[in-house]
């Protein structure tokens, strides 16, 4: 992840843009299904974001909403590339190294333990 690169708290996924074009547009899924020729169950499960935008879907779309194809595929591969630095951030760890008496080594032990951290004594 480049730290010149903002990452989103959470990722857009096409599908967003797809049932905001059809609630514009007062259009039914199954009406887009029937015109762009994609199956229901696909553009469905696109739009509840289960599923990518592929290139055959993306110039499907394109015919029918006009958006070129191109953009759609850009908008699944923000989606991929957020999505990856996303997980990436949430894996990240900190390592903090802290000194602590001898007299209060039991209670480190006790939070260590408590909170999952590693301890080295």
């Amino acid at each position: 992840m480049s730290k010149n690169n903002i990452t989103p708290f959470v990722a857009t996924h096409p599908g967003e843009m797809i049932k905001d074009e059809l609630k514009e547009r007062n259009m039914a899924q199954k009406q887009l299904s029937e015109m762009s020729g994609i199956k229901a169950s696909i553009l469905s499960e696109t739009i509840n974001g289960k599923r990518s935008i592929s290139l055959n879907m993306a110039v499907a779309l394109e015919k029918v909403l006009g958006i070129p194809a191109d953009i759609w595929m850009n908008m699944q591969n923000q989606y991929d590339l957020d999505s990856a630095n996303i997980a990436e951030r949430n894996t990240q760890s900190q390592t903090v190294t802290i000194t602590i008496p001898a007299r209060d080594r039991n209670l480190l032990k006790e939070v260590a333990r408590k909170f999952g951290w590693a301890c080295m004594l």
